[in-house]
């Protein structure tokens, strides 16, 4: 089971770095880049890129919000599945209604709207230390 965070285009070579040191920490986390133009197939394209067995879990600020320990518990769920989940994350657009039905799972990092660069890292950041509670490790203080 591999943890696949799909994102339209390039990034601040900050945001590059950021995902790089997460996935050191994370073995079964991986970045894919999908190309943003055409516009009007980059969703298609997306979703072929996530292929049919994958858990589809969209990144929106309507989406459901996870308490650090309970996207743990939730992280447990998903490794016991057994398929890939990709964490699809939008562009400066966001994801349409249509987009977000074909979803698994949404899920909501806050509220607030963030940048679509800034969330990869925290997506990552979060999942390690989903990751860290599930280990029994330091980094979680709860």
């Amino acid at each position: 089971m591999n943890y696949r965070l799909l994102v339209f285009g390039k990034a601040p070579s900050w945001v590059d770095e950021g995902v790089r040191d997460y996935s050191k920490r994370i073995p079964n986390l991986s970045l894919e880049r999908i190309a943003g133009s055409p516009a009007k197939t980059r969703m298609r394209r997306m979703s072929v890129a996530c292929g049919n067995r994958a858990v589809r879990v969209y990144l929106d600020k309507s989406g459901k919000s996870f308490t650090s320990e309970s996207l743990a518990r939730q992280c447990v769920s998903w490794e016991r599945q057994g398929d890939d989940v990709c964490l699809l994350i939008g562009d400066d657009v966001g994801f349409s209604k249509a987009d977000l039905a074909q979803a698994d799972l949404v899920w909501s990092l806050s509220t607030l709207t963030l940048p679509h660069q800034l969330t990869r890292i925290l997506v990552c950041e979060q999942l390690y230390r989903a990751r860290s509670i599930n280990l029994g490790h330091a980094y979680h203080r709860s």
